[in-house]
């Protein structure tokens, strides 16, 4: 199975439109985004964020209908409420699609107040349950935060910033795949004990991934398109 990899589209209507122009010629089976489809400090004044936030559920379902989805800290959240009405909501959730287990969490936590921020409580109780649920199972896992003290959550080149509470997680469940977003700047390829961790970068930067799943390997390749 052949999966592309969107994230942190920020609102950038014409960054996604290239990066899925470019993707085309993969022929993917199925799109997952682990968040930040829109963004709340540039926000086009005609439309309000979960509008745009639906306009780019719309591009993505139009390219491909096997479309998984949580939600990023820069989305509202009213965007839960439009995944579930595409039936695309993969937060708090598990789901099978196309013979293949996904879990996800969505939101992370900074600084900064942003919109959509789980406590580390919430966050560590998710994941017991999604331990709970999916021991001993091959899965997938979609979140929006990257697991701590990876290549992936570099903020700044300097201080790693992602959740101990997913990190912890990985090391226990085993997923095959972890998939995230948020740290624009640490795109990476990384392994996290027997997981394969993906960020392919911003959308917005024109940054896309492209993850090829077989039965016991998982091939991950970042690509970029100008925009």
């Amino acid at each position: 199975m052949k999966i592309l990899v969107v994230a942190d589209i920020h609102g950038d209507m014409e960054a996604l439109d290239a990066v899925l122009a470019d993707a085309a010629k993969e022929k993917p089976d199925m799109v997952l985004c682990p968040g930040d489809f829109t963004d709340m400090y540039s926000q086009n004044t005609a439309f309000s964020q979960a509008d745009t936030g639906e306009m780019i559920v719309q591009k993505l379902l139009a390219f491909n209908k096997n479309l998984l989805c949580v939600p990023g800290n820069q989305d509202p959240y009213e965007m839960l409420a439009i995944f579930d009405e595409y039936g695309i909501n993969l937060h708090g959730r598990t789901r099978k699609t196309l013979n293949t287990l996904f879990a996800g969490w969505g939101g992370a936590l900074t600084p900064f107040n942003t919109l959509l921020e789980p406590t580390a409580e919430e966050t560590k109780t998710a994941m017991t349950l999604f331990r709970q649920k999916l021991e001993g199972k091959d899965f997938v896992m979609l979140v929006h935060a990257p697991p701590k003290d990876t290549k992936l959550d570099v903020a700044g080149g300097q201080k790693h910033v992602g959740s101990d509470e997913i990190r912890q997680f990985v090391l226990e469940a085993k997923p095959r795949l972890l998939v995230s977003a948020h740290i624009h700047e640490s795109g990476a390829i990384d392994r996290l004990g027997e997981t394969t961790l993906f960020y392919p970068g911003p959308v917005f930067e024109g940054c896309y991934g492209i993850v090829e799943l077989e039965k016991g390997s998982c091939r991950c390749r970042m690509l970029k398109v100008k925009v």
